[in-house]
């Protein structure tokens, strides 16, 4: 993304990181309504409205020629966020002793279509141009759409629940809740920052075209490692020392791409090596939200844990595209002093319980 951006009219390198994490922003202002609206009106109802208003905003980037354009795009995309009545459906339609599985194989179909995207992207966009990628995902959006009316099963009634303001405000102050957030937003800040800058760097050693030799191998070892990890650790109840692991490998790999200077080769395996600690992290922490969070606020709560993911997103589209200009590098060795806070707040989080608990606002 932050490679075609620059090459649109009025593009800068800051405004072409923006574009990448610009979604972040309007995810930001409507994960929370989505979530609290899904508690209130049922999951299904909600992610269908919101796979259509991204399939608008896909049209929109589709027909973009400008860099002010695609932004507005991008932003309208954000708005259909869907991912916190996704997780809680998930959640709904499963049991506690296996959602942590169930959280790995989402993010298992999301990586394996984050590399595909990256494989046959640039295929096509070579062949028809860039739009085709936007217009393709709209299709892709419409057929969601339709799989979820008519194959996805529809979690068990419940009476709707009326959420107040209160209890929106004891679930920012819950202490677990409060770290899970900072997780997140750290995980997504880094994540985007590096695909911002990366793909920069790997284009000295390779084209376009064959980028897919890099996230093809990166996405089975990032997979291989990940699920029998999960596995054990639900089963040993060990979720904590699994996020321990997940920021160490992370941490190693923004470690390895600062020093490779411009050592593409040595830059990929970095990006293998982070990708896999944040495979590890990321289908734990929806887990662990859903299992704090009282069964009625799930989904607000997850709206609240996805709107500190997308705000991620989008400081780490702006954070990557101020380092895509101002010397690349300097990125890796800023995400490697974010490890910091990112590990306290993980020493910060309680034993996960084995079902959903009380609130429990955290101390002044």
């Amino acid at each position: 993304m932050s490679v075609h951006a620059l090459t649109l009219e009025g593009a800068t390198p800051f405004l072409a990181g923006l574009a990448v994490g610009f979604y972040g922003l309007s995810q930001t202002m409507f994960t929370v309504p989505m979530g609290v609206l899904s508690d209130r009106f049922g999951r299904k109802r909600v992610i269908a409205t919101g796979l259509l208003i991204y399939a608008t905003g896909s049209v929109m980037a589709a027909n973009a020629h400008g860099i002010v354009p695609l932004l507005v795009a991008r932003f309208i995309q954000g708005a259909g966020a869907i991912s916190s009545a996704v997780i809680a459906m998930a959640a709904d339609l499963t049991r506690e002793e296996v959602r942590g599985r169930a959280m790995a194989v989402i993010g298992i179909s999301i990586g394996v279509s984050f590399t595909l995207g990256f494989g046959i992207g640039p295929v096509m966009s070579a062949h028809w141009g860039v739009p085709s990628l936007f217009w393709a995902t709209a299709c892709l959006d419409l057929l969601a759409v339709v799989y979820l009316l008519t194959a996805v099963p529809t979690p068990p009634a419940e009476k709707p629940y009326e959420v107040s303001l209160g209890q929106v405000g004891d679930i920012l102050q819950d202490g677990n809740l409060v770290s899970l957030n900072v997780l997140m937003f750290l995980l997504h800040t880094g994540l985007t920052a590096v695909w911002v800058v990366t793909p920069k760097l790997l284009l000295a050693h390779w084209e376009r075209k064959d980028m897919w030799h890099i996230y093809l191998p990166m996405i089975f070892i990032a997979g291989f490692v990940m699920l029998p990890s999960v596995g054990f650790a639900e089963a040993k109840k060990k979720l904590k020392v699994l996020l321990y692991a997940g920021i160490g490998v992370a941490a190693v790999g923004w470690l390895v791409m600062g020093l490779s200077g411009d050592d593409a080769p040595m830059t990929a395996v970095g990006l293998v090596v982070f990708f896999t600690g944040f495979n590890l992290i990321e289908p734990v922490l929806p887990s662990l939200v859903t299992r704090f969070a009282p069964r009625e606020l799930r989904g607000t709560a997850v709206g609240v844990f996805n709107t500190s993911q997308f705000l991620g997103s989008f400081c780490g589209g702006a954070m990557g595209g101020y380092f895509l200009g101002h010397g690349k590098h300097g990125l890796y060795w800023t995400l490697l002093a974010l490890a910091v806070p990112w590990t306290a707040a993980a020493v910060r989080l309680a034993s996960p319980p084995d079902r959903p608990a009380p609130i429990v606002p955290a101390a002044a």
